[in-house]
């Protein structure tokens, strides 16, 4: 995809092969000539995994999922505690 500038009509959009892109093309609304526009390079974003990942952290920043339930349990049972002093000298696990 090339960029085109038509003084009456503006920016419009033209596909050519890659390198074959002429330096004026005619404009689809007037068919006036119009210059090729130096824009950065519009290389194609399909549906990769790499390209969704960084849709999904740009919409992250200003649109935070909402996590919904409950706070998890805890995991660990609880260490039932005794008051015989020879177990104090047993190895903690």
């Amino acid at each position: 995809m090339y960029a085109f500038r038509c003084n009456e009509c503006g920016l419009f959009d033209e596909a050519f092969p890659i390198g074959t892109a002429p330096a004026a093309a005619p404009c689809p609304a007037c068919a006036a000539a119009s210059a090729k526009v130096i824009t950065a390079p519009r290389i194609g974003r399909g549906a990769t995994g790499y390209s969704q990942a960084i849709e999904q952290t740009e919409a992250s920043a200003d649109r935070p999922p909402v996590l919904t339930g409950s706070l998890p349990g805890s995991a660990r049972r609880p260490v039932p505690v005794t008051r015989n002093p020879l177990h104090a000298k047993l190895p903690r696990p």
